[in-house]
């Protein structure tokens, strides 16, 4: 079987396959992996061997970073990959929640956010000088109450998710804070005024106000209030083609769409015509 599986599959790429999810791959690699195939001149080749938990006492030393994160990935030589000079090594070990203590104080910012991820140390990552590392801490639902008043937007917009201080932030000055705070569904009454055409968005994606959104000067919004088969005939003649390619799609106004000026807007109104005949 194997000898018709070769003739079907070149060895060397079915190594390369790098034992994602064929499960006819992870079967033949099995029977095809040599100890020669540790040192293959192709990474992809080594990639694929260390996926399979095959020589990894070499690998672990490969000049390739993506092959010796795989190596920590599985858990192997953690205390010496702690060191290694990539930092993508060193996420890749921080998510094995290994040596904690020593990565929380890591140079680079994107391993000590992994030591966040991890829930480690968040008492003094969240005083951290990055923010993309104070969001990952707001992430854990740790010190929200001090992360509210966060300079960084992206971290208090992480706040608003968690349903936090959402009476503060929904006059925050930063429309990704505010949008946040629609997704939760508060404030809507505030909110289907906001400056941001953004924001209102949102208000329209929770189905708030729709009567009001339909008439919003911003076509995004009322393109949202139409996705919802909400004044689908009002829409008829809106200026966004868009809208009126929704409207059409709904089998709404097809006497007048069916010669629309736009090409999208016409294909729309005859698909629909086309259904609702069959």
């Amino acid at each position: 079987g194997i000898k018709i599986l070769l003739d079907i599959y070149n060895r060397k790429n079915i190594i390369a396959l790098r034992g994602n999810h064929d499960f006819l791959a992870h079967y033949i690699l099995k029977f095809l992996i040599t100890s020669s195939d540790m040192y293959d001149s192709d990474s992809l080749v080594r990639l694929a061997v260390a996926k399979t938990g095959h020589g990894l006492d070499t690998l672990v030393n490969d000049e390739n970073p993506t092959i010796r994160a795989v190596v920590a990935k599985q858990g192997f030589y953690l205390d010496k990959l702690t060191n290694d000079e990539n930092s993508w090594v060193r996420v890749s070990v921080a998510s094995r929640k290994h040596n904690l203590h020593i990565l929380i104080h890591d140079k680079d910012w994107y391993v000590r956010t992994a030591v966040a991820q991890q829930g480690f140390g968040l008492d003094t990552l969240i005083h951290d000088k990055e923010w993309i590392v104070r969001k990952a801490v707001a992430e854990q639902g740790y010190g929200l109450e001090t992360l509210v008043y966060d300079e960084a937007e992206l971290v208090r917009a992480v706040v608003a998710s968690q349903g936090y201080g959402l009476d503060i932030l929904v006059h925050d000055k930063d429309a990704a804070v505010r949008i946040a705070v629609a997704r939760q569904g508060y404030g809507l009454d505030i909110l289907i005024n906001d400056e941001s055409s953004l924001v209102r968005e949102v208000v329209a994606e929770q189905g708030y106000r729709l009567d009001i959104l339909a008439h919003d000067e911003d076509s995004d919004v009322r393109f949202v209030v139409a996705q919802q088969g909400y004044h689908l005939e009002e829409f008829v003649n809106d200026e966004d083609p868009a809208i009126r390619a929704i409207v059409a799609a709904h089998g709404v106004g097809l006497e007048i769409l069916l010669h629309d000026a736009d090409p999208e807007v016409r294909k729309a109104a005859e698909e629909a015509l086309r259904k609702a005949n069959n």
